[in-house]
């Protein structure tokens, strides 16, 4: 009896939440539906391991070709997108927070 009172006021806020009306029968009496759980969700690009190959430090774009917001060290240890776009990658990891989500020439990395 308990499971279905739990249902039953489970059902009239999830009701009200929703701006429906609010079912007050219980569970063996109503029929339940659910949402679909399978949401589309962008796939991301692999991530692959690299290591800075750039004498003077690699600059940190805020976009391809963009604005320089910062340097990366030869020899520093990166995470960035496996495949280039027009020669470019964008960081993923091993990067301060702000440089996540920038880009960098992909021809001055070599895959770790």
């Amino acid at each position: 009896m308990r499971s279905t009172i739990r249902t039953g006021i489970a059902l009239s806020i999830s009701g009200l939440a929703t701006g429906g009306l609010a079912l007050l029968a219980p569970a063996s009496e109503a029929q339940v539906t659910t949402a679909p759980t399978s949401v589309a969700v962008a796939q991301r690009p692999p991530v692959c391991r690299y290591t800075v190959e750039a004498r003077h430090g690699l600059h940190v774009r805020q976009k391809p070709g963009g604005r320089i917001l910062g340097v990366l060290p030869n020899g520093k240890i990166i995470f960035a997108d496996c495949r280039a776009t027009h020669g470019w990658v964008q960081l993923r990891g091993g990067v301060k927070q702000k440089f996540v989500g920038k880009y960098v020439a992909h021809r001055y990395l070599a895959r770790y």
